[in-house]
């Protein structure tokens, strides 16, 4: 059962606080009341985000065995319910409130207005874009695809219930699949197909479902490894749910993979572009609203298209200064300014004392930029942070990534690959650090993992143009920091990497607003980047179905170095680094435009407190 449009609800909830809904109580209760509220029911009617999320409540355990509604009516419901949602909080008088509930309005409403703006075209699909899910079936992160990653990571198994859960929603996935179907064909009828590469892409996994079978689906697979040590479920109840659960497989989940691929495989017949969205009905608005989501600043595709060919010039003179300044001619190879792939050094034999030695060598890396943190910010996480070797069987991982920490129970981890970590090239795993731990994701999400009495939204949701900003910005502050006065080699692979985020900037935006072929994307990040043929069709096949998420790492990085400036512009002598930082980590993340009006009031209010000190 859906849940009715929220605006009454929501109107009662602020009555119960004992306000009026366009006068709330001035301490910020009701403000962070309704969006919890708000947070809660649009989540209800998603039972795979609630699992993601780990959310606990009688809307989640009811819906545990059950998927998400992909369904064309689920369409009209998510825009009366994001309708609803913004008609509430505009209602509201910000001014009214603390800065920090301001903050918390102004991102629910850009949430909800940036997702309804998505959603508004006649042929988007039955899901919330989250991740600039534009077409139906795509190659990379479609449903279809992502299914089988949904149960083995995110769907629990801690027992006997959970395992029932898990066999109703391999029935329930063929629902979802043929729910799908009908996206596929909505889109169709309306004149919005996938490019070639995406369908062939996408056929190809779904026929390597289809060929498997059941005893050899991963969905089947993932369950039978999972349930050792399942509380409650002994030897006998162990193979009756592998039965059910091959029966679902066989009966309901492989069906529902051939009955897509065939859809699939019939529009294959007909497509032959690779086009950007630029060739879709009203496809330059939908780009520009993937561009405020992705990005979070009103910065149109022709901005941001000068932006990141300026940034690839810089870059690029940086690099050569220095190759040209501080690299002997012997250490340099090819074209250094470009080469980021091709010319891969040759990996040792890996043994154990070989990743051990590799291990503490990062973690001599954090403990010297650790040291030097305090100068850079006033407060840094409670949590510590780990540095773990990857199991030798996680195939598929990043060379270098983060595990949040679990509040103050679980350190935070740096994980890393030890065979690609081998396999980078020369210089290429001190960016790596820094931006995945100190000072990047770790000191970002462990302070913000400190704001408890947040609303769950705030959270939550981690617009990744600050996130992946911040990173990036983190990368640039060990080099204030001094960690690359004498390691030219790290130096150029941090300049290296943030090259290929500015290239992937310009190609998203000549895709999908300049009108670039795949071809010309390709030979720019092979020319530009430096990227190997295989790297760069995978990378612009990538984009093409991802409009504007390329976006928001540059984005991010320039728009935190901007504020930076102007802040230290605005104050002079009185621009402290570590209260600047305070800003813009102490209020969690948050759209970048919010962080800018935050950086703002900061500034004016310093010079307030200048002023009335000077009296």
């Amino acid at each position: 059962m859906t849940r009715p449009l929220l605006a009454t609800a929501l109107v009662a909830l602020l009555a119960a606080c004992g306000q009026p809904a366009s006068v709330p109580d001035a301490d910020g209760h009701a403000v962070d009341a309704l969006v919890d509220a708000q947070f809660d029911a649009f989540f209800a009617n998603d039972p795979e985000a609630m699992t993601v999320l780990g959310i606990d409540n009688p809307d989640a355990r009811s819906s545990a065995g059950r998927l998400t509604d992909a369904s064309l009516l689920r369409r009209a419901e998510l825009r009366d319910t994001l309708a609803a949602n913004l008609a509430a909080l505009d209602d509201i008088d910000d001014a009214a409130f603390a800065p920090q509930q301001q903050r918390t309005l102004e991102m629910a409403r850009w949430f909800y207005r940036s997702q309804a703006d998505l959603l508004a075209f006649d042929w988007a699909p039955a899901w919330m874009p989250l991740s600039t899910n534009l077409y139906a079936v795509d190659q990379l992160a479609g449903i279809a695809n992502t299914l089988p990653g949904f149960f083995e990571s995110a769907q629990p198994l801690a027992d006997a219930a959970d395992a029932r859960n898990y066999v109703a929603r391999l029935h329930a996935v063929a629902t979802k699949l043929d729910q799908v179907r009908d996206n596929l064909d909505l889109q169709a009828q309306k004149g919005v197909v996938p490019p070639r590469v995406a369908l062939e892409g996408a056929a190809l996994q779904l026929r390597d479902h289809v060929r498997a079978g059941a005893d050899a689906s991963p969905f089947l697979q993932s369950f039978a490894r999972r349930l050792d040590g399942t509380r409650g479920v002994d030897a006998a109840l162990r193979e009756e749910l592998l039965r059910e659960a091959r029966d679902a497989v066989e009966t309901a989940t492989l069906p529902a993979y051939a009955r897509l691929l065939a859809r699939v495989e019939a529009a294959i017949a007909t497509q032959d572009a690779d086009q950007g969205v630029w060739a879709l009905p009203d496809g330059e608005a939908y780009y520009a609203a993937a561009l405020r989501w992705n990005t979070g600043v009103g910065i149109d595709a022709t901005q941001l298209h000068a932006l990141g060919h300026s940034e690839v010039s810089r870059i690029r003179a940086e690099m050569a200064a220095i190759v040209r300044d501080r690299l002997p001619l012997s250490e340099v190879g090819g074209d250094a300014t470009v080469a980021t792939g091709d010319a891969v050094p040759q990996a040792p034999v890996a043994d154990a004392a070989a990743d051990e030695a590799l291990r503490a060598a990062v973690q001599a890396r954090l403990d010297t930029i650790g040291e030097r943190l305090p100068g850079y910010f006033a407060r840094l996480p409670s949590q510590a942070l780990e540095v773990r070797l990857a199991p030798a069987d996680a195939g598929g991982t990043a060379a270098v990534y983060y595990v949040p920490p679990g509040g103050d129970v679980r350190p935070g981890a740096l994980v890393i690959d030890a065979a690609q970590v081998r396999a980078l090239p020369e210089g290429g795993l001190p960016t790596l650090v820094y931006h995945n731990g100190l000072p990047g994701h770790h000191v970002q999400v462990g302070l913000a993992q400190a704001h408890v009495s947040l609303p769950r939204l705030r959270r939550s949701l981690a617009p990744t143009a600050f996130t992946e900003g911040w990173a990036m910005y983190a990368e640039r502050l060990a080099v204030e920091m001094g960690v690359y006065d004498d390691d030219p080699q790290g130096d150029l692979g941090r300049l290296r990497a943030e090259l290929v985020h500015a290239a992937r900037l310009v190609v998203d935006t000549g895709l999908h607003a300049e009108r670039w072929t795949l071809a010309q994307a390709q030979d720019y990040l092979r020319e530009v980047a430096g990227m190997s043929e295989a790297e760069a069709r995978t990378e612009a096949q990538r984009q093409l179905v991802r409009p504007g998420r390329a976006c928001a790492h540059t984005v991010g990085l320039h728009t935190l170095l901007s504020l930076r400036g102007h802040a230290r512009q605005s104050l002079g002598r009185k621009f402290d680094v570590r209260a600047f930082h305070g800003v813009l980590l102490e209020n969690g993340a948050l759209p970048l435009d919010v962080v800018s009006g935050a950086v703002d009031a900061w500034i004016n209010a310093s010079k307030t407190t200048d002023e009335s000190g000077a009296g």
